[in-house]
């Protein structure tokens, strides 16, 4: 389930490798699932877009969507932020 969380499921041997062998967006991708596994209360994101190729946004976001927890979350990227479910909003830039 982690592995279909972050688009990883189907890469060869991935049980088997050390983290830092994976690319950066594999790597961040990775860290991100084993948060949302752990149901924390409160998830801390800063820029989670950065260093994942764009075609895993959508399942990064959805991902982020479905979790229940509070999220206090640091984006530059409206697209990403406008495809999670955000109860309350601070906007810096108004």
């Amino acid at each position: 389930m982690v592995l279909e969380i972050v688009n990883l499921k189907g890469h060869e041997k991935v049980h088997d490798r050390i983290v830092k062998s994976f690319s950066g967006g594999q790597q961040a991708r990775l860290l991100l699932a084993s948060a949302l596994v752990q149901n924390p209360d409160l998830l801390l994101l800063d820029e989670p877009p950065n260093h994942i190729n764009f075609c895993h946004l959508p399942v990064i976001a959805a991902a982020l969507d479905r979790y229940q927890g509070a999220m206090i979350l640091v984006s530059h990227v409206p697209e990403f932020v406008a495809k999670i479910r955000i109860d309350n909003m601070l906007d810096l830039e108004k």
